[in-house]
């Protein structure tokens, strides 16, 4: 019996944070320098933002020989390898850092650039990364088994964001991570978007969001909370601006991705869309220009990542769509299911049919991603759990 192919859709990599000094232009790395010797600015500027220190963490734990930890194999691509293969993981999908010493410079993914108001500054940051990632990549020694996603956190210049994602494509990166609400400037509904989609949707590149932004609650002791209680919510928005917008009935080819923001959710919101479209919300009518119900825009065009998946979210995977799920690890973070990944994906997916289930593990990943199957497979005989290890196959 072959065994099954896992791809995790989600994990997470960065560089040191001394390794993006050479990739940020020359204009910006005194300022870096500047940075890097007062971290404490970075710890301000999150406390500001979610009421909450980073918490500090070992910076070797991201080489190979490094403890495990939140940086685990964060640049070290042999001992990254070495940890998904304990946790039969064949593949991964690369989102950034949230913040700490392995993050996007002047940028964390909690959505708050450290400098607002420059929004020039946040841009060279993001583009240091994803340099960095390119070459992350590139150089492992199984590039095949990573997926990097660029990311495009200014989008004010809609040009420049059109020539990154470009870059992006070019140097093998595999899609654009986006923020749930662009820095300034109108939603993701404006008309002046359109480029982005239409170069994503042209290149192949599907767009991206990942939990973790936020308001900017305040260094109070409720933040921390409210921050919790709110954040998958905000990384879910994009998906109604672009339905509304007709920017999927305009785009049919283009794919939505929303990452680490659970799963349990989108039948019910599913409900409520169409509804809204059948018009039966009092004062709403039917929008111009939508030839499905926003469901079928959803079965037809968007994934969810689905990280350390639980078994009430499976036991709805019909009503959010068997061929739209991609599990994920959340590989390194405290949250996720690495290193117990196997008694993980035991207690979500026993006796689930077989079909189904190498879909959701690995399958569905490989179409969105385009990841080699027959490559992956090789590694799969190796690591990958058999179908017998699933209780009631």
């Amino acid at each position: 019996m072959e065994r099954l192919m896992i791809i995790s859709s989600d994990c997470h990599a960065g560089g040191r944070a001394e390794d993006y000094r050479d990739y940020l232009e020359p204009a910006y790395r005194e300022r870096y320098d500047d940075l890097l010797a007062h971290p404490e600015r970075t710890q301000q500027r999150a406390a500001e933002t979610i009421g909450v220190e980073l918490q500090s963490i070992d910076p070797t734990a991201g080489n190979d020989d490094g403890p495990p930890g939140p940086l685990t194999a964060q640049w070290g691509a042999q001992r990254r390898i070495a940890e998904l293969e304990k946790d039969g993981i064949v593949a991964e999908v690369l989102y950034p850092q949230p913040a700490g010493p392995a993050g996007p410079p002047f940028y964390n993914t909690f959505g708050h650039a450290l400098d607002p108001a420059d929004p020039a500054l946040t841009t060279a940051g993001c583009r240091a990364y994803n340099r960095w990632l390119a070459d992350f990549c590139a150089d492992s020694p199984a590039p095949e088994r990573h997926a990097g996603l660029a990311l495009v956190a200014v989008v004010e210049d809609v040009a420049a964001a059109v020539e990154e994602i470009e870059w992006a494509r070019r140097a093998g990166l595999r899609g654009v991570i986006l923020r749930s609400q662009p820095i300034s400037g109108p939603g993701w509904h404006h008309p002046r978007y359109e480029p982005i989609w239409e170069v994503c949707e042209s290149l192949a590149m599907p767009i991206h969001t990942h939990g973790g932004e936020s308001l900017e609650y305040g260094d109070l002791p409720a933040s921390r909370s409210i921050f919790f209680t709110e954040v998958t919510w905000f990384a879910h928005r994009i998906f109604w601006f672009l339905l509304w917008a007709g920017v999927l009935e305009r785009h049919p080819g283009l794919r939505v991705v929303l990452t680490e923001q659970f799963a349990d959710w989108i039948p019910d919101l599913l409900h409520q869309l169409d509804a809204q479209y059948e018009g039966s919300v009092s004062g709403m009518t039917r929008p111009e220009g939508l030839k499905m119900r926003p469901s079928e825009y959803w079965a037809r065009q968007c994934s969810v990542g689905a990280s350390f998946m639980s078994r009430r979210e499976c036991e709805r995977r019909h009503a959010i769509g068997v061929p739209n799920i991609l599990w994920g690890s959340d590989f390194p973070h405290d949250e996720g299911t690495w290193p117990q990944t196997s008694a993980s994906l035991h207690d979500t997916f026993d006796g689930v049919p077989e079909p189904e289930l190498r879909a959701m593990l690995g399958e569905n990943a490989a179409r969105v991603y385009g990841f080699d199957r027959a490559k992956l497979a090789t590694h799969a005989a190796r690591v990958g759990p058999s179908l017998e290890d699933f209780e009631g196959n």
